[in-house]
């Protein structure tokens, strides 16, 4: 069964795109994806298309006539089995080959469906049953030895971002480790309590604090440990306990991803870099590496 994963954060600015791209490539190596059994990657930032420029496909989707927002459409119908090769599914022929962009050796063993933002903005008055666009995709991964399918969503409570999480196992919870951050992510993992009300167990949380910075003594104060405590005092607070938090990120020893300057210029894949890397992108790796093995088991 290939599970489903959405990287999210409750607001914009916490790398959510970059921590998904450096992921991807140890997801892809870990679950032994390749040409017909990829990861699919869905690029869900209707509004503000990020993954699709990270992965320099913008002038495809610009040109192809469908992108992903055509697909939440649901007018178009579409086999869940068809030739019994994946390569003759109709859905599949949608999607865009990227596992060279992540330096995996088969092109195919990622597989995209990017956003043409220059098209009208998606309209969910005007977007058939996307609940139901959704389950037909989870099926036709479990009957196409689909490895995972991985949705970079858009921020906060957009619409796009509701559906992401709302129909993901698991969900890679984006946050910089300052006091708006905390405070705008744990409200809103309280309004995810409500809205799951009795299914809140089903979903996998991985709170996932990001770009944090090297220098954490600030004016002769931890200011690492001073967020680990609210973030932990935080975790116990009314309704969000009720919610499968995993914290392997909030500790002493490994607390978020830490902030890697090379990204202040240019994202990159660390894992195509080989060696050559510095000793923040080599603990970064590492990180990364971490996180795949979250998401894959």
């Amino acid at each position: 069964m290939a599970t489903i994963t959405t990287f999210f954060s409750y607001k914009g600015g916490a790398g959510r795109s970059t921590t998904c791209l450096n992921t991807i490539p140890f997801l892809a190596q870990i679950t032994e994806a390749y040409k017909n059994a990829p990861i699919l990657l869905l690029d869900m930032d209707i509004e503000s298309a990020g993954m699709t420029y990270l992965l320099e496909k913008d002038r495809h989707f610009h040109d192809a006539g469908y992108d992903i927002k055509e697909f939440l459409k649901g007018e178009e119908t579409w086999p869940i089995s068809g030739t019994g090769k994946l390569e003759d599914h109709p859905l599949y022929q949608k999607f865009v080959p990227v596992g060279n962009m992540f330096g995996l050796e088969d092109d195919y063993a990622v597989m995209f469906l990017g956003v043409n933002d220059k098209s009208d903005q998606y309209d969910k008055n005007n977007s058939g049953n996307v609940e139901e666009v959704m389950l037909q995709l989870s099926r036709f991964a479990d009957r196409n030895g689909i490895r995972a399918i991985v949705m970079d969503s858009a921020a906060g409570d957009q619409n796009s971002a509701r559906l992401s999480v709302n129909n993901s196992d698991k969900i890679v919870f984006c946050m910089k480790a300052t006091r708006q951050f905390r405070v705008g992510t744990f409200n809103y993992l309280q309004k995810l309590a409500k809205r799951w009300d009795a299914g809140a167990d089903e979903r996998e949380i991985i709170l996932l604090p990001t770009v944090i910075p090297g220098d954490i003594e600030i004016g002769g104060e931890s200011q690492k440990d001073a967020s680990i405590a609210d973030i932990r005092a935080r975790l116990n607070g009314s309704g969000v306990n009720r919610l499968d938090i995993k914290t392997d990120f909030i500790s002493e020893d490994m607390f978020g991803i830490n902030e890697i300057t090379r990204f202040k210029w240019k994202e990159e894949v660390l894992y195509k870099l080989g060696e050559e890397l510095t000793v923040e992108e080599a603990e970064g790796r590492r990180r990364y590496e971490h996180l795949a093995e979250l998401v894959a088991y």
